[in-house]
This record gives C-alpha cells, sequence and structure tokens, in this order.
C-alpha cells in the first residue's frame, strides 16, 4: 500500500495504480474486526503480567492503550453498522464538501476562478490582486453557504453522539485520548497562547503599518514583504541544508547528506504529478521517501527542511519493534519544525540584507502566528459549535458570527475586526471530518513545542541533543507528557508554553525595526 500510494502521487495518471491501490486499502479495511476483536481480548488480560513476556515486553505502551481504547467500543454489531452507515451518512457529508468547495467558482476580473485559485491569490504580490480575490473568495460562498452549513450540523450531530455513547464526556476529550495527550497540557498551552498572543498582534500591526493601515487588512495577511532568495539549484539546497544542520547535530546532517545520495528525494514538478510536499517513512527498509516540487526559490529549501525532519524522526523509531512505530498527531511536527526553525533562524543570523532579513522574518513569523492565531480562532470556533449543535441547528448565519467572535478573540487588534473572514469555516476541509475532531490544537503544539527544544538545543548542545534523539525514539512508546520529561520540560506546566511564546519577541522586535514608523 505504501508503495501504489507513492506512485500514484508520483503520477496521478496511471489508473491501475489508483485500482490496486483501492483494492489493497480494501482488504486493509476487512482487517478492522480483528483489531476490535485483539483490543477486547487484550482488555481481559492483566497487562503487568503479559510483559513478563519477553516478546512482548516491548509492545508494554501499545497494550495499555489497546486495553483503553477497548472501554471505549460499542458491541461489536452496533461497531459494523456504525461503520457500514458511514458511508452513506457523515461519509456522504464529506464528500458533499468536497464535492462543493473544489466546483465552486467565482468572478474576478472577467474570468471564473475556483475556491483554491482565489485562495492563492492571498499570496499575490499586487494588493490590488489580493483584495479582488478576497472579496471574490466571500461572494464564492453564498451559493453553498446554506449546503456547507446542513453538512456541518450533520457530522458535528453525529460526532457528538457517537462520543458519548461510547463513553467520552466529549469530542475533545475523545480527541485528547486518541492523541495521547492530557487535557492539563492542553489547557496550560491554550492559555499561554492567549496570554501571550499580543506578541503576534505587535508583528501583524506592524505588517498592516507597512501597507499603511491601523490594523492589517485581511487580506494582506499572507502578502510577501521585502524579499526571499532565489534562483538556487538542488545541489545548492543540499550544500545549504548540511552545512547548516553539521555543527548543531552532525547526525541530521549525515541523513540529510544520505537522504540526496540515495535518491530519497523526488524534487521537481511535473505533469500529473500532485502538488505540495511530504514525507513517507519506510521502517521496514529502513529510509524514508520524499516528494516536494522544488523550484528554486528559498521556500522550497525550507520546505525540503522541513520534509527531511519527518525523515529524521522516522530515522530515529525505525529500530522499534514493529507495532511500536506509529506516534500521535501533537508530536508529528515535532521533528520537522524543530527543523525549520533551526534552518530558518540560520539564513536570519546570517543575512546582512535589509530587504532580505524582512522577507525572512516575515516568512517566519507568519508561519508561526497562524499556528497561534489562526489555530486559536480555529479551536475556539469547533468548541462552541460542539456546545451549541445539541440543541441548535446552526445557519450560515450562525456559523460564520462563532466564526467572526473566535477570530476577534484570537487575532485582537492585530487585524481589521471589518476585514475578517467569517466563512473559514466552510473551506476548512479539518471541520468536516467525522474521524479527527479538534485537528487543530496539535498544529500549535507542534510549533511551539519545537520551539521549546530548539531554545534548549542552544544552551544544552550535544549532550541535549542526544537526549532530542531519545525523545524522537520515545514518541512512539509515551504520551505527550512522558515525552517531554525525557527533554526536561513539564508540559501541563503553563510556563513551558509561556516561554516558548515569549521566544518568538526578539524576532517580531527585529522586524518592527525594518518596517518604517512613517510608513
Amino acid at each position: 500500500a505504501a508503495y501504489l500510494s507513492l506512485v500514484a502521487n508520483a503520477d496521478t495518471s496511471i489508473s491501475k495504480t489508483i485500482a490496486l491501490l483501492n483494492r489493497i486499502q480494501g482488504i486493509l479495511a476487512g482487517f478492522q474486526p480483528f483489531e476490535v476483536a485483539f483490543k477486547r481480548l487484550v482488555a481481559e488480560q492483566d497487562i503487568s503480567e503479559l510483559i513478563k513476556d519477553q516478546e512482548l515486553q516491548h509492545y508494554g505502551f501499545m497494550l495499555q492503550q489497546s486495553k483503553a481504547e477497548a472501554n471505549y467500543l460499542l458491541e461489536a454489531e452496533l461497531e459494523e453498522l456504525i461503520a457500514h452507515l458511514d458511508i452513506y451518512g457523515v461519509g456522504a457529508w464529506e464528500n458533499l464538501f468536497d464535492q462543493l468547495t473544489s466546483t465552486a467558482s467565482s468572478d474576478l476580473n472577467g474570468e471564473k476562478k475556483t475556491l483554491t485559485e482565489l485562495r492563492n491569490l492571498a499570496y499575490d504580490p499586487d494588493q490590488e490582486v489580493r483584495h479582488q480575490a478576497y472579496k471574490a473568495e466571500l461572494s464564492l460562498y453564498h451559493g453553498i453557504d446554506k449546503s456547507l452549513a446542513r453538512a456541518l450540523n450533520s457530522i458535528k450531530g453525529q460526532v457528538l453522539y457517537l462520543t458519548r455513547r461510547r463513553g467520552h464526556t466529549s469530542p475533545l476529550d475523545e480527541s485528547l485520548f486518541s492523541n495521547w495527550i492530557s487535557r492539563e497540557t492542553l489547557d496550560a498551552m491554550i492559555e499561554a497562547i492567549i496570554e501571550k498572543k499580543d506578541v503576534f498582534v505587535r508583528y501583524y500591526k506592524a505588517k498592516g503599518r507597512y501597507f499603511g493601515q491601523d490594523n492589517l487588512h485581511w487580506a494582506d495577511m499572507f502578502a510577501p514583504i521585502g524579499k526571499l532568495p532565489s534562483g538556487y539549484s538542488v545541489e545548492d539546497s543540499r550544500e545549504l541544508l548540511v552545512n547548516s544542520f553539521a555543527k548543531l547535530h552532525p547526525p541530521i546532517a549525515e541523513m540529510m547528506d544520505h537522504a540526496y545520495e540515495n535518491n530519497w528525494i523526488d524534487f521537481y514538478p511535473r505533469e500529473n504529478k500532485v502538488g505540495g510536499a511530504f514525507c513517507a517513512n519506510l521502517a521496514i527498509i529502513r529510509q524514508s521517501r520524499i516528494l516536494s516540487n522544488f523550484d528554486g526559490s528559498f521556500s522550497s529549501i525550507s520546505t525540503l527542511a522541513h520534509e527531511l525532519g519527518h525523515a529524521y524522526h522516522g530515522l530515529r523509531i525505525e529500530e522499534n519493534a514493529p507495532l511500536n512505530r506509529d506516534y500521535s498527531m501533537p508530536v508529528a511536527e515535532t521533528a520537522s519544525m524543530f527543523n525549520e526553525t533551526h534552518f530558518m533562524l540560520e539564513q536570519i543570523k546570517a543575512c546582512e540584507d535589509p530587504e532580505e532579513k524582512l522577507g525572512l522574518l516575515d516568512s517566519m513569523l507568519m508561519n508561526s502566528s497562524q499556528t497561534a492565531c489562526d489555530i486559536l480562532s480555529r479551536f475556539l470556533f469547533e468548541q462552541r459549535v460542539f456546545e451549541r449543535v445539541e440543541n441548535e441547528d446552526l445557519r450560515s448565519e450562525d456559523l460564520q458570527k462563532i466564526m467572526h467572535e473566535a477570530q476577534v478573540e484570537a487575532y485582537g487588534d492585530g487585524l481589521d475586526k471589518e476585514t475578517l473572514h467569517p466563512y473559514m469555516w466552510a473551506c476548512k476541509g479539518h471541520y468536516y471530518s467525522a474521524s479527527y475532531s479538534f485537528y487543530n490544537y496539535p498544529y500549535a503544539f507542534g510549533d511551539l513545542f519545537s520551539s521549546a527544544l530548539y531554545d534548549k538545543a542552544q544552551s544544552g548542545g550535544a549532550e541535549f541533543m542526544a537526549k532530542y534523539d531519545e525523545m524522537l525514539t520515545a514518541t512512539t512508546v509515551s504520551t505527550a507528557e512522558e515525552t517531554g520529561v525525557l527533554v526536561g520540560l513539564d508540559l501541563t506546566d503553563k510556563q513551558t508554553w509561556l516561554t516558548s511564546m515569549e521566544s518568538f519577541e526578539p524576532y517580531v522586535a527585529e522586524f518592527e525595526k525594518l518596517i518604517p514608523t512613517d510608513r
């Protein structure tokens, strides 16, 4: 399945690959009853006795998790019925979201533009184009918002009912349980983001000043400013990345060089190749594969640093026992964000051109402000929808109001309150997943946790990086809190997250200095 998935992404025109992949996925789905039966069997066992067996000692954490998961299973017949009904129920609502958002279009200067095309124009260097695209995007939702509101109500309503029926107190508690993270840790992180979000409010206000605004217009949030270096070759990227990590942690640099040398990376865009980038860990052959769409830009190299972080995480867990190679969503972005942070800060420190430094700082702060402010708004929105959907039929107007209020809270006066985006619930597929509620806070966790790790790496040197490796290896057999302990971080302590948020302050201050006060 892994091989076919990689081939399908590399060339979407090979219909035979897709057919074979669908066939294998169907076969794998047939194993679900056996997985349920296994969990029920484990639930009847004394785990402390089981792991006395030398062959099972490595699986203590997995067995404990399976036993805990069994407590939230319904009767086998009901689980099977739900799985089949989902195809025509929430699965159909999810498909409706995909269909509506992929086929809807809006007029922009006499041309029909899809939702994706309009949203991509948020990065256009021309301010007039950005603002026109923003208005056209909001107009586009008028034709599909009522249907999307119905889909969202139906999905969230079913999730809420089944979550409670299975024994969880709420969808959020179910999400935390599945992600091996405690409510205490989540609350500490969210409270820290709320308390320190003014760091990013300052960034938004400074960027607004660049465009002559008191508060940044939503349409200018992703606008490129300054300039970023470009014109890199693949070999340039190799040299830049390997050299950047050689001093910090030689094993990372060595793995990067090995990935380039042994053709782990599919670099260039081409017809029928999917967009974006991803990394697939292939533990069975002790390798990874990375798909990118390298175009010689600085962001292309930053993306490679990110994906090679995933590859390094894979390297650290490949020696784990076969059933101990899956990690939870909150820690999934740890190594990748750690890599991206180090690479970006190294370039900022070395940069002497004010315009390039402005571009680099903007790129870094744009991403980190999103994982704080945007994620906070999405978290607050979803929390409030679940609170109300049980007793209300939430119309599009209701959802727009909930989203607007969440954005005002999250962005403060950094953004112009009259130009927010009340339809963000209508373009984010994560809200329409019945399998993963609160597909938002793990991103903030990954960014802030990696920032805390990076701060420790600066003072701890090689000794800390050895602990970092140990921590990555343990992510598949530990809770989030246990992984934190391995590197000296108490993730239940709000101060840990406050310190991480505060680490961005010097870069915001530097960004502010590069924006003329009279602009």
